[in-house]
C-alpha cells in the first residue's frame, strides 16, 4: 500500500500530465495561424509566416521531388515526401511555413501538406 506521501506525489504526476495534455490539445485547436506571421520579406529567417494567394506558377525541382509554387509572385517551397493537396494554377490558398532564404531569394517552406489551405 502506498504511503500519504506517495499518494501525493502521484496525484501531482497526474495533474501535471493533464495540464501538459491541456496545453497540447490547445495547441493543436489554435493551428499555425495562432503562432504565425503576416508573410514579410523582412522577417528573419526560421519565423513561422502566413501568406495567401492565387497560384501562378507549379513547377517540380530536377532532383529531390521538391516541388515550387510561385504564389502572387512568393515562393512557396513543398519539400519532397510532403503530400500536398491537389494544386492548379488559379487556386486560391493560403500558406503556412518557415520562411528561408536560398541562393538570395526568399522563399516560405512547408512542413507538411495541411500547412497549404485552399480559401
Amino acid at each position: 500500500m502506498a504511503s500519504p506521501a506517495e499518494k501525493k506525489a502521484g496525484i501531482l504526476i497526474a495533474g501535471s500530465l493533464l495540464v501538459i495534455l491541456a496545453f497540447h490539445l490547445a495547441i493543436q485547436v489554435a493551428g499555425p495561424a495562432f503562432f504565425s506571421h503576416p508573410y514579410d520579406p523582412a522577417l528573419p529567417d526560421g519565423t513561422l509566416v502566413v501568406y495567401s494567394g492565387t497560384i501562378d506558377d507549379i513547377r517540380a525541382t530536377w532532383s529531390g521531388g521538391h516541388i515550387i509554387i510561385i504564389l502572387s509572385d512568393v515562393k512557396v517551397f513543398i519539400p519532397g515526401g510532403i503530400n500536398p493537396p491537389p494544386l492548379r494554377i488559379g487556386d486560391q490558398i493560403t500558406a503556412y511555413g518557415i520562411i528561408s532564404t536560398f541562393e538570395g531569394e526568399r522563399e516560405i517552406i512547408i512542413q507538411k501538406g495541411s500547412d497549404l489551405i485552399f480559401v
